[in-house]
């Protein structure tokens, strides 16, 4: 919007860069997704596409076609700003303006005064807020006619890219948008074994739905999700003003943490090998779907810091490798919430893996979709594996025991658990 406004003439990019394809494992289905991403909005404009090293291309760019400017959203992501850094270098050394548009997002979190507990940031955020939609005739804008590849031409001269979208299909978000009920998420968003939640987010992510679109189709249906909203403005908000926060605990008495980190533990937590039949359900759909409910996600990470005792940053890193939606603030925000070391009026939340099975799959539908070898055997009895012998994996550790040790360290402060 802003690059029309300000320019004659545009050449629209698009950079699958190699070392984020690689350092996010995204040579897979999750690379499917961005190509018909780009497939679709091919059709309404054209966009050049590369494939490569950033630095590199641009610099080729700058000395092949002389722009005079150049525009992109604003990042706000580690390694998103260490990318546009090196960009903006090579800008200013040929001359070149450098546009960097705050987008994606609903308000300046920057601006909002450093509030360090979800609650009260909410309530500042939403007077914040900036729901304008922008539109443009893109049959106006003037493109120019380049030998460059379009996304479809560089597929077929680069077998490396050549992904199908299995799941995630781009018009499924839009389909989405229209159809879901967001009245009733509030009741619906936490049960694993219905459609309850909107599954907006890796079309939030990658911002191929506007944000302020969103908002303005739900702020008058359902607050929680608009709160959701809020949360994910809240990690970059604390990220902005805790620049350590994606390797540093956000509470200084949590930074003397000594974490188990079990490797046998650790591989059987991404193997799904648990014995615990919920845990390893969501393990699998993480891993077939590249996505996994909220709710899921929650267990998983509350699991592995507290029942396995094991360091939060590697539970990161197993959801960086396989969620298609990643976004590394994000993550990170959760990750130390879920592993009580974050920005939590809370001082320690557990969850028993047992009762948000009993809670949140009832019948254990969520249970048996993703492992059906385990559908005759009763629900109650997958619910808790600790008290009924299953014709599956032994659990691994019992969860009542290891609360006993979890509560003694975190207020105690141990050095030491196990």
């Amino acid at each position: 919007y802003e690059a029309i406004n300000l320019s004659k003439e545009l050449i629209p990019i698009f950079i699958f860069d190699k070392h984020i394809l690689k350092d996010f494992n995204s040579y897979n289905q999750k690379l499917g997704f961005i190509i018909e991403s780009i497939q679709e909005l091919s059709q309404k404009i054209k966009v050049y596409c590369f494939h490569g090293e950033t630095e590199k291309i641009f610099e080729k760019i700058i000395q092949e076609l002389k722009p005079d400017a150049i525009f992109t959203a604003k990042s706000f992501s580690w390694q998103g700003q260490k990318r546009d850094e090196k960009i903006k270098k090579l800008t200013l050394k040929n001359n070149i303006k450098f546009f960097e548009i705050f987008d994606n997002y609903l308000t300046d979190f920057t601006q909002i005064p450093y509030t360090k507990v979800f609650t009260p940031f909410y309530k500042k955020w939403i007077n914040f807020i900036n729901n304008q939609e922008y539109k443009t005739n893109l049959k106006n804008i003037k493109i120019l006619n380049l030998k460059l590849n379009d996304i479809n031409q560089l597929l077929k001269n680069n077998k490396e890219l050549n992904f199908k979208n299995v799941i995630w299909k781009n018009n499924n978000g839009f389909n989405r948008l229209k159809n879901f009920e967001f009245k009733k998420y509030s009741q619906t968003r936490n049960f694993l074994d219905i459609d309850g939640t909107s599954k907006l987010s890796p079309y939030i992510r990658f911002g191929i739905i506007s944000i302020r679109k969103i908002y303005n189709k739900v702020k008058n249906l359902n607050e929680d999700f608009i709160k959701e909203l809020a949360w994910r403005e809240f990690w970059y908000h604390i990220k902005h003003n805790f620049e350590l926060f994606n390797f540093l605990e956000f509470q200084e008495k949590r930074r003397n943490i000594i974490w188990e980190n079990n490797e046998k533990f650790i591989q059987k937590f991404e193997e799904a090998k648990t014995g615990y039949p919920i845990i390893d359900a969501g393990i699998i759909q993480l891993k077939t779907e590249n996505w996994c409910h909220n709710r899921m996600r929650m267990i998983l990470a509350n699991f592995l810091t507290k029942d396995l005792f094991i360091d939060w940053k590697i539970g990161e890193k197993i959801f960086k490798k396989y969620l298609l939606d990643y976004d590394e603030v994000i993550n990170v925000g959760n990750w130390q919430w879920n592993a009580s070391v974050g920005p939590d009026p809370k001082p320690l939340r557990i969850f028993n893996p047992i009762i948000q099975a009993k809670k949140f799959d009832p019948n254990c539908i969520y249970i048996k979709k993703y492992i059906p070898e385990l559908k005759n055997i009763p629900c109650n009895n997958l619910h808790d594996p600790l008290k009924h012998k299953l014709n599956y994996y032994y659990p691994i550790i019992n969860h009542y025991e290891s609360v006993k040790k979890i509560k003694q360290y975190y207020f105690q402060n141990n050095l030491k658990l196990f």
